[in-house]
Formats: structure tokens, C-alpha cells, sequence
């Protein structure tokens, strides 16, 4: 992308969804100024519109914006894929034997390495914990010879990126990162804005720093004007990894992305922002009511003594509901409403018939906790349902006890959302294990290369109950419908082949001692021998 010294920012065309990004951010971060600043944008009139306008206020926030971004991302990432190249350079361990498990191909036993060394599943579900709110998230395959060589993989937020699609493929993107001003900088002119660009294009990376303000790209500096940007150069070539493509890949929650043409993904809580300030504002009405249930009592002023601002600062409290209620004596009347007093501003209350004081009153509003309550769930229920999870994966509707059939059945929506995202994770998962293999074998000549991409497995840990799972294995067993490979497979998806070929060894092994031997026709009779008239003899024992 080619930026020109003085235009708008952000660029045309990229700024169509950024402020559903910055309040669907704020939802997930919980971050009250953020709310303040950016919720009133999809919730015009709201809650956090009215806190805005009315500094000072209590605020509160339930975050299921981000529970639902965690829940997603164990959903969808909790179980780490398995990336096959098993298909590639692999050898059978034993050549007499085609049934034994396959040694690692070394192509196999090079991405393990990758894989352990870069973190690979707490990369996923980072990017999977991103993208549920966001919409969509990239993976960046990068190299620092400071770092050593190997090659590095980082998660960029989807809010973070200026994509370029072609037919929905990505081919180009601009990762944007907002700098401090470096130590010691003189301010030119107020509201300075630090960018650093970082393009990926077909054969390159290239860095540039911009010195601009919040509305325009300013004038470009060079990097070593920055700490940050010093280290880079301005161009950096990757035609020996990729010649025609870049070594990044976009990964998007879901999809359509209904608010704009772009392929960017879906985020979960795209429709459902003024529930999410709706359920604000309900927790916040039962927080007033706690707040206004608190006991207080009115009390003529004829039950009162003055309050003075010398006992105030010697800390003397007079009077009967003085000492009780620690109330100080001030000259100067308080002219802000405390609400934590028991005892409120004495009040012109008419006496009793007879000249008597007027009594004291108790105020205690009751707490309409069970309105609040029905409110709030019923809300965080239909949030969640429209962010396409089942309200059983966030524990409501549990009553009882339940067997894992009947919970994954009640959880249905969950799984299919989980499979959803899957399907589109897949193909960008497959693509940037393969640039980091050829990255890996830019950077260490000696290792192998692939070929051809691999194949992503997921593993399925949590799909069924082990009791429920145990007796299916046994009736396939029992009713020989089923190899012992399945059978291990089945019950344990979470090995590879290596251990499920080792488990039906040793199972084989075991069947094979507790078999009879074979019979020869020459074994001796066990029992009694029959005499000449076919009657047995108790007494008689084998016969040579």
C-alpha cells in the first residue's frame, strides 16, 4: 500500500467499521473511559451515551463481552490441531511388518520443534480469543537473527491491519502501530501522532515511520529516528520464502462480515451491542437499588444539636444522635447529598398534637432484587444466543444432573459455532505452518523442506462421557464391528499414530497370553478313565 505524504487517515475505505471495532474493544476490555467514549457510537441514547454526558455518576459493566471471547476461544482452540506432514518423507518402521506405525518424518519431527518453540497453541487461542470480539485476526510469520534462527509467529489484532483482498484472498497488508514520542522529542505541533507502517506485499516487508496527528498521515521520517523502528531496515526481501505471496495470513471469526464488502469476519458481538448497553444499565438500576435500600432515619431538627466545625476538628461529636451516629458539628452546612448518612439534614417536621417532637422515621427502601435478577439473565441469555452459543456453555439451564450426551445435546448451538469457526480457521492455519517450514529452511539451509502443504487435524478431547464412551467401545468390540486401532483411536482421539500403533501392540500381546494354545492331538485326558463297560472309574487317572 503506498501512502501519500498528507492524506487522511485512516485511508479511504478502511474506516467504514472502525468505530463498531472501537466500542466492540471496549465492550470486551471493560475499560469504562473506552465505554464512555465509544459505546454511545452503537448505542445511540443509551446507557454509556447518558455516562458520558453525566460525568461523575457510578458506572458499572458486566463483562460477558469477554467471557464470551474466552468461551469461544476454549471452544475452538482449547483442543490444539495437529498439523500432519506424515504424508511427506515418512518411513514404515518395520519393512517385514506394513501394520507397524510409521517412524516421523523429519519433516514431522522439524515442525514439533517449530511448534514447542513458538508456542503455537497459545498463539491460537490468543488469535482465537481476539477474533470472537474483533472480528478477525492475522497470524505473521517474522525472523530476528537477535533472536536466533528460527523462525517467530505473532498474533496482530484485526483492528490493527489495512488489508488488501483479492477475490477474498488477502494479498496485501499494512500492520499500523501507534508510537510514544521517542525521549527527548521536541513537540512540532499538537496532537502528534507516531506511526510505524509495516507492509507485507508479494516479495517484501517494508518499514516506514510517520510523523502525522489523529485525521492525517503527516510526513515520513526514518526509522532511526525512533527506538522502536531503529533496528529494521527499510526493505526487507522474502522472495526466497514466498516469491509471489507475503507471510501472513488472515484468519476471520465468522463470516459474512454484513457491515462491510470486505472479507474482515463477523465479530460475536456484532447486533447485539445495545443488549450488552441494556444489561449494563439493568446491573446498574440493582446496584442504585442496593444502594438506596441502605436504613436511614429522619429526624426533626429539634433532636439534633448544631454541628460546629470545632468539635468537627476535634473530633467530639455531641448530642444524643451525635454520639450515636457520629455526627460532627460544622459551621458550614455540607451542600452535597451523603449518601452513606445515617442521619439526614434535620428537617422542618410538624410537631404532634400536643407540642409534642415528631418521632423518628425510618426509611428503607425494599430491593427489588428478583426484577433485577429475571432482567439480567434473561439479557445475558439472549446475548449469548445471538452470539451463536447454547446458554448451557455458560452454566444457565444446569439444573440437575445430567450425562454428557444430554449435556452436549443441550449445548448443540455451541459445537455447531465451534465447527463454524474451525472450518474457516483451517485453511489459514495450513498456509502459515507451511511458510514458517520454508522460513525455517531460508534460515537453516540444512533442514528439510516441504513440498506440498499439510493437513490440519482437530482433536477432539471433550466430546463425549468416558463411562458412555467405554461402553461403546465395548459393544464394537464385543460385536467385532470395529478394528483395535478404531477402538484405541476412539478412545483416545488426542494420541497420534505413533502411540495408538504402540497401545495396540501391547493390547495384543495381552490377548495373545490369555488364549489357549492351539490343540495338537496329542494332549493326555484330564478326568476319569472309563473302565470296559463304559462305567468311569472314580479311582483311575490318565493312561499311557
Amino acid at each position: 500500500m503506498l501512502i501519500e505524504p498528507g492524506s487522511q487517515w485512516p485511508p479511504p475505505g478502511h474506516w467504514k467499521i472502525r468505530h463498531y471495532w472501537q466500542s466492540w474493544s471496549a465492550y470486551w476490555s471493560g475499560d469504562l473511559a473506552a465505554l464512555k467514549t465509544y459505546g454511545s457510537c452503537t448505542a445511540p441514547g443509551g446507557y454509556w451515551a447518558r455516562m458520558k454526558a453525566k460525568p461523575g455518576n457510578r458506572e458499572i459493566h458486566v463483562p460477558i463481552a469477554a467471557d464470551i471471547a474466552r468461551t469461544s476461544a476454549e471452544l475452538v482452540a482449547g483442543d490444539t490441531p495437529v498439523i500432519d506432514w506424515e504424508d511427506q518423507q515418512a518411513e514404515t518402521a518395520d519393512s517385514s511388518n506394513g501394520n507397524a506405525p510409521r517412524r516421523k518424518s523429519p519433516l514431522q519431527d522439524t515442525w514439533d520443534n517449530i511448534a514447542q518453540t513458538i508456542g503455537w497453541a497459545n498463539k491460537l487461542l490468543q488469535g482465537a480469543e481476539i477474533g470472537s470480539p474483533i472480528g478477525g485476526w492475522y497470524l505473521r510469520a517474522a525472523w530476528d537473527e537477535r533472536l536466533g534462527k528460527r523462525p517467530l509467529l505473532t498474533v496482530v489484532r484485526g483492528d490493527e491491519a489495512l488489508p488488501m483482498f483479492l477475490f477474498d484472498e488477502l494479498i496485501a497488508v499494512t500492520f499500523v502501530q501507534e508510537l510514544d514520542a521517542p525521549q527527548g522529542w521536541k513537540t512540532r505541533s499538537d496532537g502528534e501522532v507516531f506511526r510505524w507502517l509495516e507492509h507485507h506485499e508479494p516479495g517484501q516487508i517494508r518499514h516506514e515511520l510517520w510523523l502525522g496527528s489523529t485525521s492525517n498521515v503527516g510526513d515520513p521520517l526514518p526509522l532511526t529516528e525512533h527506538p522502536t523502528t531503529a533496528g529494521f531496515l527499510p526493505v526487507i526481501d522474502t522472495s526466497t520464502v514466498r516469491p509471489n505471496g507475503i507471510l501472513v495470513e488472515h484468519v476471520p471469526n465468522d463470516l459474512p462480515m454484513t457491515l462491510d464488502v470486505l472479507p474482515l469476519g463477523r465479530s460475536d458481538l456484532q447486533g447485539v451491542e445495545t443488549l450488552l448497553d441494556a444489561l449494563d444499565e439493568a446491573m446498574a438500576s440493582w446496584m442504585q437499588d442496593i444502594e438506596l435500600a441502605k436504613a436511614r432515619i429522619l429526624a426533626s431538627k429539634e433532636m439534633l444539636d448544631p454541628v460546629t466545625r470545632a468539635n468537627t476538628s476535634s473530633g467530639a461529636a455531641t448530642g444524643f444522635f451525635g454520639s450515636m451516629f457520629g455526627r460532627r458539628e460544622n459551621t458550614n452546612p455540607a451542600r452535597a447529598f451523603d449518601t452513606d448518612a445515617k442521619v439526614f439534614t434535620p428537617l422542618e417536621m410538624p410537631a404532634e398534637d400536643g407540642g409534642k417532637v415528631a418521632p423518628i422515621t425510618l426509611v428503607q427502601f425494599a430491593i427489588r432484587f428478583q426484577e433485577h435478577e429475571a432482567t439480567v439473565l434473561q439479557l445475558i441469555e439472549q446475548i449469548v444466543s445471538r452470539a451463536g452459543y447454547a446458554p448451557q456453555t455458560f452454566g444457565m439451564h444446569v439444573e440437575g444432573q445430567l450425562s454428557g450426551t444430554a449435556m452436549r445435546r443441550r449445548e448443540q448451538k455451541s459445537y455447531r459455532t465451534r465447527d463454524r469457526k474451525r472450518r474457516y480457521m483451517r485453511p489459514a492455519l495450513e498456509r502459515i505452518a507451511e511458510t514458517l517450514m520454508l522460513l525455517n529452511a531460508v534460515l537453516n539451509p540444512d533442514a528439510p523442506r516441504p513440498t506440498q502443504r499439510p493437513t490440519l487435524v482437530w482433536r477432539e478431547t471433550d466430546q463425549s462421557d468416558p463411562l458412555e464412551m467405554a461402553q461403546v467401545v465395548e459393544l464394537l468390540s464385543r460385536a467385532r464391528a470395529a478394528s483395535k486401532e478404531v477402538l484405541v483411536k476412539a478412545a483416545h482421539p488426542e494420541w497420534d499414530d505413533t502411540q495408538v500403533g504402540e497401545e495396540v501392540k501391547r493390547l495384543m500381546a495381552e490377548d495373545a497370553g490369555m488364549m489357549a494354545p492351539a490343540p495338537t492331538g496329542f494332549e493326555s485326558p484330564v478326568g476319569p478313565v472309563p473302565q470296559g463297560n463304559g462305567v468311569p472309574s472314580p479311582n483311575a487317572g490318565p493312561q499311557g
